[in-house]
């Protein structure tokens, strides 16, 4: 089978699209998590592992890896990180531009090439290969290409960490987004041929090694929320 990110024919492994790492806070005490789904009759499900296809060699999945171990210790504190609020807004600075931004572009292209169901709104076009080789080519490529921005969810005062929202598309700004929701974050990305405007670039990772985050109230989040609606009409919450 061929590798999606090198070309090569070579055995593939099961990789993760979501990296392992992030459903780590759903996982009871027997590894396993409740995966409930729109598309299915049933009310839930047992899964000991997140959503996996056979997309990459092993080379390419150690390419991956340590943007993954990079993220999971920024992520979860394990990078001393220097905070500043300012009204609603969070700054973070200390973040290494280059690791971090590849490791978000992993997960939004590994979605776009994924056949399975849950990403199937994950359509990247012609952005699908400029995004293969900047990250074959270990490439951020500049602040304008691509940028993402963050929001933490947020429920009863507290950041809702146990949440893998279907990934979803819509407009932002006349640009194509991606919205994505793991790690108790709202990952939005802009994914366009034409520059994106300001606001978004400034507030997306950048050479200063800072991004903005906005905080949500989940119910304040619709996507989010007209999901939650779907599976209550359904009998599934």
């Amino acid at each position: 089978m061929t590798c999606k990110l090198c070309k090569k024919d070579v055995p593939l492994k099961n990789s993760h699209i979501i990296p392992e790492f992030i459903y780590s806070s759903l996982y009871d005490d027997k590894h396993r998590y409740f995966d409930i789904s729109v598309n299915t009759n049933k009310k839930y499900k047992y899964q000991q592992q997140g959503v996996k296809e056979r997309l990459l060699c092993e080379d390419c999945e150690q390419h991956f890896s340590k943007y993954e171990r990079y993220a999971s210790l920024v992520l979860n504190c394990g990078y001393e990180l220097t905070v500043r609020k300012e009204g609603r807004l969070i700054h973070l600075e200390g973040i290494e531009y280059s690791r971090f931004k590849l490791f978000a572009l992993s997960v939004l292209w590994r979605a776009g090439v994924s056949s399975i169901d849950f990403f199937k709104q994950v359509k990247l076009g012609p952005h699908e290969e400029k995004i293969r080789k900047m990250l074959l080519n270990q490439n951020p490529g500049e602040e304008f290409e691509y940028p993402f921005i963050l929001s933490p969810i947020i429920h009863e005062n507290e950041i809702q960490e146990a949440l893998i929202v279907k990934p979803t598309w819509t407009r932002l700004d006349n640009h194509y987004a991606y919205r994505f929701v793991f790690g108790g974050i709202a990952w939005v990305f802009v994914v366009s041929s034409h520059k994106p405007p300001k606001e978004i670039i400034d507030a997306s990772i950048g050479h200063s090694c800072s991004l903005t985050m906005l905080p949500w109230e989940m119910s304040d989040m619709k996507f989010i929320v007209h999901m939650a609606q779907k599976l209550g009409r359904q009998g599934k919450l």
